[in-house]
């Protein structure tokens, strides 16, 4: 035997230690490819929590490195499962809060326009029923001046018909008298062997002429006698002239109290006119008057109530709108919170789930 060309058996210690040295450039390959793998897929979705692993995968064994990816994993499925659920509850709360403010602002709308409408309705009424009130008592002491002009006129009226048919009545008395001493003095007669020329001034009256039948008549007649017999008549022969009037200026005389008694009987028809138609205007006027105050008083009453009315419902639209205001003031506190919440995270769910998937397939690509 060839000694020199013998190879000698390696020894069990010499096995040992080389598979040791073999496992561990393996595993360093392996940590080396991990670490790699994850620092690169860290930077590429920008995920802080693949890079704090990276670091981990590159000091601690792989077996522990194993279990902390697939508790990221599930830690990751976990948060992906709470992240959809509180995204339907926002969701949902902020679809809710918006129909809500929403509603509640066309109502505080609604409820501002009804208490305008009323505040004018109310100035409105107020502003008639002071309007009606007034020409009311206008109506009311015109009817009372009318009613007392109407009074005094009539009182006027009365007397002076009164007074005309008195008038009218005496004239017709003197035209009677007249007229029937006319007649007879025209046919009076005396026992004269001739008449005195009448003066041509000669005139009606007792100053100038001597009227048959008075007591200075019969003493003429009987000069000396202390009594007179009474018992002559007219028409009987007479001693000394006879008077038989101004028969020429009869006819002037009794036309002129004619036009007296017509003037006098004028006076009275149009009084009596004038009269009627006073009155009837007053009787008009009187129920146009009250007519109209009635109309004025029921529109009166109906403004009170109606005014009533007005001032109820601004004191419930009032209230009304005092409560929903409270409920949106609620609402947008609300909406407040839930804005950090569901809202001002930086990025959106959809963002969100996207990088968390992709995470979990990194991390399940560096299981593999």
């Amino acid at each position: 035997l060839n000694l020199g060309q013998q190879k000698v058996a390696p020894s069990l210690a010499q096995v040992i230690v080389d598979r040791k040295s073999a496992l561990v450039g393996q595993s360093e390959g392996i940590h080396r490819r991990l670490f790699d793998f994850l620092a690169s897929e860290s930077r590429r979705l920008k995920s802080k929590d693949l890079g704090l692993l990276a670091q981990s995968a590159s000091v601690d064994p792989f077996g522990k490195v194993k279990k902390m990816i697939e508790s990221m994993i599930t830690r990751l499925l976990e948060e992906a499962n709470a992240d959809a659920q509180h995204e339907g509850f926002c969701d949902t709360e902020l679809g809710k809060s918006k129909v809500t403010r929403t509603k509640l602002s066309e109502e505080i709308d609604g409820l501002q326009a009804a208490v305008e409408d009323g505040k004018a309705t109310i100035s409105l009424l107020t502003e008639e029923t002071a309007t009606l009130t007034k020409e009311v008592a206008e109506l009311v002491q015109a009817m009372a001046e009318a009613t007392e002009m109407r009074e005094e006129e009539k009182a006027t009226n009365k007397k002076t018909i009164k007074d005309a048919q008195a008038a009218k009545t005496a004239v017709q008395a003197a035209i009677s008298v007249l007229q029937d001493f006319y007649t007879k003095a025209s046919t009076a007669t005396a026992l004269v062997q001739g008449q005195r020329a009448q003066p041509k001034d000669k005139q009606w009256g007792l100053k100038k002429e001597v009227k048959m039948g008075s007591d200075e008549w019969n003493s003429l007649a009987n000069p000396g006698s202390e009594g007179v017999d009474t018992g002559h008549k007219e028409g009987m022969q007479t001693f000394g002239d006879v008077y038989q009037g101004a028969q020429d200026e009869a006819g002037g005389v009794l036309a002129l109290l004619e036009v007296v008694e017509s003037d006098f009987g004028t006076l009275e028809a149009d009084t009596s006119v004038s009269e009627t138609e006073a009155q009837k205007a007053y009787e008009t006027f009187m129920a146009e008057s009250k007519k109209n105050q009635a109309v004025k008083d029921k529109k009166i009453r109906m403004n009170d109530s109606d005014l009533a009315s007005a001032n109820a419902k601004l004191t419930e639209d009032t209230a009304d709108l005092k409560a929903v205001q409270d409920q949106l003031l609620a609402a947008n506190r609300y909406y407040d919170k839930l804005v950090p919440q569901c809202i001002d995270k930086g990025m959106t769910w959809e963002e969100r789930t996207a990088a968390r998937k992709a995470e979990i397939a990194s991390l399940k690509e560096a299981l593999a």
